[in-house]
């Protein structure tokens, strides 16, 4: 999972760096309703905070595992933590989060370059305009996608049942 988190981010880079080339000087970074432009940007300003983001982001993701290794377990928001941070099975558990944690961040730097290549579609456009149905669909996707995520990791996390009863 952690090469599709990869993967994902270094699209995303490759997409600003193409939006650099392409893009007019003043680019539109929010959209109404109905998909017309309603806030604007310089190209580079827009490109740069494109790229800081991701990478912000992308660090986060990358870096959860050592960074739960070190983190108390009463910081930790995790369904039954006392259980599943227990240490003979902090490890283990660490490894399964991490898995999820990359899981859902590439799911985000996924839906962040449909967002990105609709973006660079609509400032291509005269008159710039996003296509909004493309949007709402890959935002309910993503949205389904949390969800699932979200149910999947709090079943994950659930205390096993004792077979012996």
């Amino acid at each position: 999972m952690r090469v599709a988190l990869t993967l994902s981010f270094a699209a995303n880079l490759l997409l600003a760096f193409v939006s650099a080339l392409v893009l007019p000087e003043r680019v539109a970074i929010h959209f109404a309703w109905g998909g017309a432009a309603d806030g604007w940007a310089a190209r580079l300003d827009s490109v740069l905070w494109t790229l800081a983001l991701d990478t912000l982001l992308f660090l986060t993701f990358w870096l959860s595992p050592a960074w739960l290794r070190r983190t108390p377990v009463h910081w930790v928001n995790l369904p039954n933590r006392t259980y599943w941070l227990s240490p003979e099975r902090r490890e283990a558990t660490i490894a399964r989060f991490s898995q999820r944690l990359w899981a859902f961040g590439t799911a985000l730097f996924l839906f962040l370059l449909a967002v990105g290549l609709l973006t660079l579609a609509a400032n291509l456009a005269d008159p710039v305009r996003l296509d909004q149905p493309l949007f709402l669909a890959a935002l309910g996707i993503f949205l389904a996608y949390t969800l699932y995520w979200t149910v999947a990791l709090i079943r994950d996390f659930r205390l096993p049942t004792d077979s012996g009863t």
